[in-house]
């Protein structure tokens, strides 16, 4: 495990509920996707860019938006 992985996912966090604010999405519902998308992400060897962006992705369709 990468010594940076925590503080990393806690930035993306803050900055992914900033964006949630938005939205209108609940933590939890941030959280769950984040952790989905994070899991499929190891599984298929996607960058952190292309996983932040499908986080962001999936986030605007949970608010209706996609």
């Amino acid at each position: 495990m990468n010594s940076n992985e925590p503080e990393q996912s806690a930035a993306e966090m803050r900055g992914l509920l900033r964006f949630a604010q938005g939205l209108g999405l609940d933590e939890t519902t941030v959280r769950e996707i984040y952790e989905a998308v994070g899991r499929e992400a190891m599984a298929t060897g996607a960058s952190d860019d292309t996983r932040m962006a499908e986080v962001r992705k999936r986030m605007i369709a949970a608010a209706g938006g996609g």
